[in-house]
């Protein structure tokens, strides 16, 4: 989840203004005294990718959610590091999506699920899965930096793996396509249209095609926000409003057909 591209300014909907930053383009549009900022990463198919319909799935869902708070809203997009850092400062309102970890627990208030991940393996051409019982005691690449879920931390002690680091995702692929590393995780939405760079090495290994965990999603909220407790409730009622309405569910069938194009 890491690095930077552009979402592009978005309209005036059912009598208030949702904004949305260009983040590489200058000037940005004007703010208003009433505008909610959020933040968010970039190519990070299909929650958050300038290519999607509405700027990605988990996107469109925090649009929404807003909307229906009726809470202009101007999302900047950032390195996602930095848009973490800022969010955890209180210089934005809240930041989306990230998986829950305890050590972000400690900073940061989360919401109800807004999206969720389907995690894969990746293995050396070498290397026969027929099932999970295959990888037990594997070496498991990581990048530094990495952030676990609980589920993929019970993933990793379930099958009792050994757990290394590469400089980043695509250090990671080349490991386990040379042998010194066994296994690695993915999203399971990969697509060549919107991953084309990491799929050209992800053609060096086989991806399984057998559900590892399914990671949660969250948008969160940094404590130093004085309220940031009553603005997590409101957007949990507004999400369970839009939940109720029927609207999710038309946001998450649209994006699942995304997804699943191959």
């Amino acid at each position: 989840m890491k690095k930077c591209v552009v979402v592009k300014l978005i309209l005036l909907c059912l009598g208030f203004s949702s904004y949305f930053s260009v983040a590489e383009q200058n000037p940005k549009p004007p703010l208003l005294d009433s505008d909610t900022l959020l933040t968010t990463g970039s190519s990070y198919f299909p929650y958050v990718d300038k290519n999607v319909q509405d700027g990605g799935w988990s996107v469109s869902l925090v649009k929404a959610v807003f909307k229906h708070m009726n809470t202009p809203v101007y999302i900047d997009i950032l390195p996602w590091q930095r848009g973490f850092k800022w969010a955890l400062e209180g210089k934005y309102q809240g930041t989306f999506p990230y998986v829950h970890t305890d050590e972000r627990a400690k900073s940061f208030i989360y919401s109800k699920r807004i999206n969720t991940i389907p995690v894969r393996i990746y293995t050396s051409k070498e290397m026969k899965v027929n099932t999970l019982a295959d990888v037990t005691g594997a070496r498991l690449c990581l990048p530094y930096g990495y952030s676990l879920s609980i589920e993929q931390s019970e993933f990793i002690n379930a099958y009792k793996l050994s757990v290394q680091r590469a400089v980043d995702a695509r250090g990671c692929i080349v490991q386990v396509s040379k042998g010194w590393g066994d296994i690695g995780f993915t999203n399971g939405y990969l697509q060549r249209d919107h991953n084309s760079k990491l799929l050209e090495v992800f053609d060096s290994v086989s991806i399984i095609d057998i559900p590892v965990a399914t990671i949660p999603l969250y948008y969160i909220v940094s404590k130093e926000l004085e309220n940031a407790q009553a603005h997590i409730d409101e957007f949990n009622a507004a999400l369970a409003f839009i939940e109720q309405s029927g609207e999710r569910g038309q946001i998450d069938a649209r994006f699942e057909a995304i997804a699943n194009q191959k």
